[in-house]
């Protein structure tokens, strides 16, 4: 399937899962799936719970109607083009359990409102930043909002490389279902807190090629988590659990 998708799609009012992913093909069919924007009318779609378009060659801002998806549950948009800013509106979405808008063409802050989203489980906006074929992209930048640590059913955050700046936030450590921390290939900052041995379900700290001081190391506490399985620094760092060097 390709072509664009149209504006009557907001008709489909009982419409509860809009799954077209995966239709984006680089071989010599010419499929390039899904293309151009997503209609506004996407919003009308209020009774919608799993809205999936990743691998696709959907591209430009993401609608602000999206907010009105107020049913949603899971957003996968990843392997797109999506462009510019993330939606604050967004942060409306207090059932949504799933967030994967990695892999785009984004240059965006983290909206603060998006720590209202307390169903949230997982947080992927990996891999935004771009610089190829005379194309740049900021990716995702900017600091780490306080905000996140509101997110106490999050399992899973990614962010990694793209432009983020500023300190590795202790906020983090309010995670405590926290599996997954993907936040390596960025210009962050040390020291790497304390706090984060809170998140006593963390199996994966991925914190190497950030702009982390080689006085700053792994903190112990961390090391000693019962259920980490994965942790990486630069070897500059001391850390005696880290893989890798």
């Amino acid at each position: 399937m390709d072509g664009p998708i149209i504006s009557e799609i907001g008709h489909l009012t009982s419409l509860k899962d809009l799954s077209l992913e995966d239709n984006f093909r680089e071989d010599s069919s010419g499929n390039r799936g899904f293309v151009a924007a997503l209609p506004s009318e996407i919003g009308s779609l209020t009774n919608l719970e799993i809205l999936s378009l990743a691998d696709n060659a959907l591209s430009g801002q993401l609608p602000l109607q999206m907010g009105d998806l107020i049913s949603l549950r899971q957003l996968r948009l990843r392997n797109n083009f999506f462009e510019n800013q993330l939606p604050t509106v967004l942060g409306k979405l207090e059932l949504l359990e799933v967030l994967d808008i990695s892999h785009n063409w984004l240059s965006s802050t983290i909206p603060p409102e998006y720590g209202n989203m307390v169903s949230l489980t997982t947080l992927s906006l990996e891999s935004n930043y771009r610089d190829q074929n005379g194309y740049f992209t900021w990716g995702i930048n900017g600091e780490l909002p306080i905000e996140l640590g509101k997110l106490k059913n999050l399992q899973h955050l990614r962010i990694n490389d793209n432009y983020l700046t500023g300190t590795l936030i202790s906020e983090i450590g309010q995670l405590f279902l926290l599996e997954t921390l993907h936040l390596q290939n960025n210009f962050l900052q040390g020291p790497i807190p304390e706090v984060y041995s809170n998140c006593v379900m963390l199996k994966e700290v991925l914190l190497e090629d950030n702009s982390i001081d080689s006085q700053f190391g792994m903190p112990e506490g961390i090391c000693r988590l019962p259920e980490l399985d994965l942790a990486k620094v630069d070897c500059s760092l001391s850390c005696t659990c880290c893989h890798g060097c």
